[in-house]
């Protein structure tokens, strides 16, 4: 015997519908039951498939964004890492030109240091030599002056 719904069945025999047809009555419910049931299932597992189809499109999507992302963080690091990079050097650049004017300022006092030493020097030696000059001279002067009274002197003693 087929499936059915006693509780259909029940209903048509109560109502007074004769055997065969509130059996019937009550299969064919069972069968459209039955049939909704696995149609119902079918829809389930469609749900279900189409459910995954989604997750698993949204996990791909997801996984090409973070990618796309990585890779655009991945430029911007590089671009940074280049930038820096390119500021080193301007001030390595920098630093280098300061260095080399330091150095040449530094030996351009050194040389007017030493032209100053080497004037001074040659100043002291004119100065020595004047002095030099003026101390005989004033010898000289001495001894001329002297000269008179060393006369009288001498022709005082003789």
């Amino acid at each position: 015997m087929t499936t059915m719904i006693s509780e259909v069945y029940s209903a048509f025999k109560t109502a007074g519908v004769p055997e065969q047809e509130a059996q019937q009555a009550a299969e064919a419910m069972s069968s459209e039951n039955l049939a909704t049931r696995n149609a119902l299932a079918a829809d389930k597992r469609d749900l279900s498939n189409d459910i995954a189809d989604v997750e698993q499109g949204l996990s791909d999507k997801v996984a090409a964004v973070e990618q796309k992302l990585s890779d655009k963080i991945a430029a911007v690091e590089q671009k940074l890492t280049d930038k820096v990079a390119a500021v080193r050097q301007e001030v390595a650049a920098v630093e280098q030109k300061l260095s080399d004017k330091m150095a040449a300022f530094k030996q351009e006092l050194t040389d007017k240091i030493a032209d100053s030493r080497q004037q001074l020097s040659a100043e002291i030696s004119e100065v020595r030599r004047i002095m030099s000059v003026i101390r005989w001279m004033l010898g000289f002067m001495l001894f001329t002056m002297a000269l008179p009274i060393l006369r009288e002197i001498i022709v005082a003693w003789s």
